[in-house]
């Protein structure tokens, strides 16, 4: 079934729709019926965090399996502030709508909607990622702009002062925002996030809505393609997720019990003319627009900067603008 997914990735994708995809390995292939290993119960390590340090490297049992996987400690009042905008956007509700109350899109299925005069684009993956998980992201700018808003009245420049920090990078800019939210999942489809950045781009999951008891949400495959690890996620920390990091959705059903999980991502990175045709590629909705580096490349360092202390996040924390 695994072959199966991604061979099916390979087929062609709705215009604008990009999915990074990874060359599959005969280790891997051969460890799906020989010596993979598969532990549900171990638990992530969680380190002690020193003189403000937020970022560590993903590891259980003290072994570190992908080189790209992170945990951020998070501004309680970030989670707060993306939840609230959800909730009175009335993308919560929406969601409840889509895999709860059983009006999902059509795998594959892309539409473009609207919350309090903003256009977001709302895009149902295609059947090979076996889940009813739909993808919900500003459409244009001026969403964005105000998605950004919120991250900034929610502290979100002290998480970006930390990843530049710790990466040594030039500058940061939040450049690809989204929702996400599911309730059910046969079995994650493996892929990537962010290839070929050079160590400089990131997918940060923050968990908004979880399911007590609902298992582990997130599936690792270690670099070396035989091992996998699950992740519980865990309010007020998100999953950072970089170059070339092989991960999946976690099985999950939550439908009988009227339950979803919701999440926020937000994609940050140190912009350059020699990473951006890569980060282009990670790209899964409608803004920033498809193939546009001009665009990108205009807005590098718009939000962090190692040497410019003004560049910040917009502050909101005001819906619709209002």
């Amino acid at each position: 079934m695994i072959l199966y997914n991604l061979i099916v990735a390979l087929v062609a994708l709705p215009s604008h729709i990009q999915i990074n995809a990874f060359s599959v390995s005969d280790v891997y292939l051969s460890s799906l019926t020989t010596s993979s290993i598969n532990d549900y119960n171990l638990a992530i390590d969680k380190p002690i965090h020193n003189n403000g340090d937020i970022i560590s490297p993903m590891t259980w049992g003290g072994n570190r399996i992908s080189e790209n996987m992170y945990r951020v400690l998070l501004p309680p009042t970030l989670c707060d502030e993306l939840l609230d905008y959800a909730n009175r956007m009335g993308i919560t509700d929406f969601y409840r709508g889509l895999v709860i109350d059983g009006k999902p899109y059509y795998p594959g299925e892309e539409k473009l909607v609207t919350f309090k005069d903003h256009n977001w684009m709302v895009h149902r993956p295609k059947g090979h990622w076996n889940s009813n998980m739909h993808w919900l992201s500003p459409a244009n700018e001026s969403s964005h702009d105000n998605y950004l808003s919120i991250l900034g009245a929610g502290g979100f420049d002290k998480v970006l002062d930390s990843i530049g920090t710790y990466f040594n990078l030039a500058g940061l800019s939040a450049y690809h925002l989204s929702f996400i939210g599911v309730s059910q999942c046969e079995k994650g489809f493996i892929h990537t996030d962010v290839n070929g950045s050079g160590k400089a781009a990131f997918n940060m999951i923050i968990p908004l809505m979880l399911v007590e008891g609902g298992g582990a949400e997130l599936e690792i495959l270690s670099d070396d393609e035989t091992t996998t690890r699950y992740y519980d996620y865990e309010y007020n920390v998100a999953s950072m997720i970089g170059d070339n990091a092989l991960h999946a959705t976690a099985s999950c059903d939550y439908q009988a019990r009227g339950l979803m999980r919701m999440c926020a991502t937000v994609y940050v990175g140190d912009i350059t003319t020699s990473n951006v045709r890569n980060l282009l590629m990670s790209l899964t909705q409608a803004y920033p627009p498809v193939g546009d580096a001009k665009h990108l490349l205009d807005r590098a360092g718009d939000h962090w900067s190692k040497v410019d202390s003004s560049k910040r996040l917009p502050i909101g924390g005001r819906v619709g603008g209002q």
